[in-house]
């Protein structure tokens, strides 16, 4: 008895478990000259091949016959900032393309904030004019932007912070195949880290999602241009640049929300400080040993949209885990590591009684 699964998800599969081809053919015992054929699509499996298939690669079968993604992970930019070995990008990229598929069936019967910026022109406006315009267009009052995660999921984004991320992988943005904004972000940085990303990946959004930037544009300084007028606007901290020193510095990063080394970067742009005065802060702020860690906490941000579904689902529809992980066609496992935390209470510190 042989099978008719879709090829492309057995490659999925095979992948978002950071197995080679040839390491699954010797895991199932067959050559890879078979499972080449059936990852291509010439050549079916016998089902008690494909059960162990199953079972190696910890999906269940309904995952195999449904239709793959076909929406990028994220647009050609993305590619041009990688260093990482081929393994885990490829990886990555296969996790995320799970990922998508399953926010869509989360998403198939929910309401969400329709995102609409896309219909606002800005392709003859400079990074900064756009961030200028995207915080009218909010009505993001004057000063630091209190929470940009709340913020830009009320536009319709939806981020998700995760661990599947990687230290030079640390914001992805994406569309699903259901035309869903999302963005990735990798949950073991620091806040002030996480929010200027999510303002990068924002701008790459408005910027170079529907269309080809022309070659000669430095879209990677267009993206920076942008968070750094959003985040921190030059009308508003400018006359706060002068005469800077790190006490001052950690004071600016409290109230911007933005980290040290940002700031110290703000301040060159802007003009108010000289290349050889940065050149010095940076050495500084490198002996300081900010470059691992920086002094001064900022508050967490928390996404709130994937929560809410979540919970829409198990408090008002009455799914439990183990049906929603039905729904989504993934193991109980991938379901608690992707969902399961939005179910478990945070822990308190409680204080003895004298």
């Amino acid at each position: 008895m042989y099978v008719s699964i879709n090829p492309d998800m057995l490659v999925l599969a095979r992948e978002s478990r950071e197995i080679n081809q040839s390491d699954l053919a010797k895991r199932i015992g067959i050559s890879q000259g078979k499972l080449s054929k059936a990852e291509k699509g010439e050549q079916k499996l016998h089902f008690n091949t494909f059960n162990t298939i199953c079972k190696i690669v910890d999906y269940p079968e309904d995952f195999f016959y449904q239709t793959p993604p076909y929406s990028l992970i994220s647009h050609y930019y993305y590619r041009n900032r990688l260093s990482v070995p081929q393994g885990i990008l490829i990886k990555l990229e296969a996790l995320i393309n799970i990922y998508k598929k399953n926010l869509d069936e989360l998403t198939e019967a929910i309401d969400l904030p329709e995102y609409q910026l896309e219909a606002e022109n800005f392709d003859d406006l400079l990074p900064a004019e756009i961030a200028n315009q995207i915080r009218f267009i909010l009505r993001i009052p004057r000063g630091p932007i209190e929470n940009l995660i709340n913020t830009l999921e009320r536009c319709g984004i939806v981020i998700i912070k995760t661990d599947i991320l990687h230290e030079k992988i640390d914001a992805i943005s994406t569309v699903t195949d259901k035309g869903l904004r999302v963005i990735f972000l990798y949950d073991k940085i620091p806040c002030y880290r996480q929010r200027f990303l999510l303002a990068r990946e924002f701008g790459h959004m408005l910027m170079h999602f529907n269309k080809i930037p022309a070659p000669e544009k430095d879209i990677e300084n267009e993206a920076d241009g942008f968070a750094s007028e959003l985040l921190m606007p030059e009308s508003d901290i400018i006359d706060s640049l002068s005469k800077l020193s790190f006490p001052k510095l950690g004071n600016l990063k409290r109230y911007w929300k933005v980290s040290i080394k940002a700031i110290i970067y703000r301040a060159r742009a802007l003009g108010v400080i000289s290349e050889n005065v940065f050149r010095d802060m940076m050495i500084e702020y490198s002996h300081r040993g900010m470059n691992k860690r920086e002094p001064v906490l900022i508050p967490g941000e928390e996404p709130y949209i994937l929560k809410e579904i979540i919970n829409l689902h198990k408090n008002e529809l009455g799914y439990s885990n183990e049906e929603l992980a039905r729904v989504l066609k993934i193991s109980i496992r991938d379901y608690e590591e992707r969902f399961g935390f939005y179910d478990k209470p945070k822990l308190k510190i409680m204080k003895h009684a004298r």
